[in-house]
């Protein structure tokens, strides 16, 4: 496969370490060894343009985004694009986002705020265009395979399911002994059982639902709650005081190497109400920690009885189900835990798009 193929991948936001930033970042890095690639995002200036859509109201964002880029992209149909971004087609149009009107229906949303919101309104008109358009229409679970021929009734030779995959020099099992070493340095407590939030937006991936968990186990066993990520620990103060779970919790904000902390912990868990393939959830599992989530956590589709459980709700976290399972984590091989998903690697993944470049160059 020549090098000198151009490829564009197409993210409007890039900055930060959240997870859709972090796999734009990863398919770069893959990529370049194939294709001459470029990451095209908001503000970036590219070939002599400047590519709109970080400024102004989010749906103005998203609208400036996509025209600016596929006038950019009109000129160049001799290179490749796989576009991550709604509104942009390509070669590939990976639905990470997962499909917005589902979105809007696993969070309720009203009818008339809805309408109302130009945002709801905008995104799905972008959403369709980019999946009539583009050649091919990748999702990262079945979930939302499921979901996008629901929405959208498309040919199912033209929808493609590729999960995730994961860096496995980065994100690995390690035993007993180095973990004890790693909490000493972390200056971490090394007794009862250590559970691990790691997301952005704390609402919809259920930071609530880990703190009525946390006062359950905390009532017979004690055990802490480590919170990763992007959010307002303020917000939580009433609840985790309601609950007297208040020196139980503790909040790390963003962190850039997220694998110590799921080597270290002793479950993971992530509530969510909305999630097309969460990356946390295969990374915890890849350095061996099992994972407590939900059905609608697209990452379900790698959880077994040897790595985690999955429960049908956000409120069944902290059921009497969950709480009978987690008491056997200590029992769970963790190194069974961390080749339960050997066969997700990036270097997979990323053949997967490979083969379908090849087919259609």
């Amino acid at each position: 496969m020549p090098k000198q193929k151009k490829l564009y991948i197409v993210r409007k936001e890039f900055d930060g370490f959240g997870g859709a930033e972090n796999v734009a970042k990863r398919y770069e890095e893959s990529f370049s060894k194939f294709y001459n690639t470029s990451l095209v995002y908001a503000g970036s200036e590219l070939e002599g343009t400047r590519i709109t859509g970080n400024s102004g109201p989010g749906w103005f964002k998203a609208l400036s985004f996509a025209f600016s880029v596929n006038k950019f992209l009109s000129s160049r149909k001799d290179s490749l694009v796989f576009s991550m971004s709604r509104g942009v087609h390509g070669n590939v149009f990976r639905m990470g986002d997962g499909v917005h009107r589902c979105w809007l229906r696993r969070k309720k949303i009203s009818w008339l705020k809805e309408k109302s919101n130009l945002n709801h309104l905008i995104t799905p008109i972008l959403e369709h265009q980019s999946i009539q358009k583009s050649k091919f229409v990748v999702s990262n679970s079945k979930l939302v395979a499921d979901e996008v021929q629901s929405e959208y009734q498309i040919s199912p030779s033209k929808l493609k399911v590729i999960h995730n995959g994961y860096s496995s020099d980065r994100y690995f099992h390690v035993d007993e002994e180095k973990k004890k070493a790693m909490k000493i340095e972390y200056g971490l407590s090394d007794s009862g059982i250590n559970l691990l939030f790691c997301a952005n937006g704390w609402k919809r991936k259920g930071l609530y639902h880990c703190l009525k968990l946390l006062k359950e186990i905390d009532s017979a066993t004690p055990c802490h709650l480590w919170v990763i990520g992007k959010g307002n620990p303020a917000i939580y103060t009433k609840t985790i005081d309601s609950l007297g779970v208040s020196d139980q919790v503790t909040f790390y904000g963003s962190v850039e190497d997220t694998s110590p902390w799921y080597q270290m912990a002793d479950l993971f868990i992530l509530p969510t109400i909305y999630d097309p393939f969460s990356n946390s959830s295969l990374e915890a599992i890849a350095c061996g920690c099992p994972i407590l989530t939900t059905a609608a956590n697209g990452a379900n589709e790698c959880v077994n009885s040897k790595n985690g459980l999955v429960v049908s709700s956000p409120q069944l976290v902290s059921s009497k189900l969950s709480l009978d399972w987690i008491k056997s984590i200590d029992a769970r091989n963790r190194s069974i835990i961390a080749n339960s998903v050997k066969h997700l690697s990036l270097e997979k993944e990323i053949g997967a798009y490979l083969n379908i470049f090849d087919s259609h160059e």
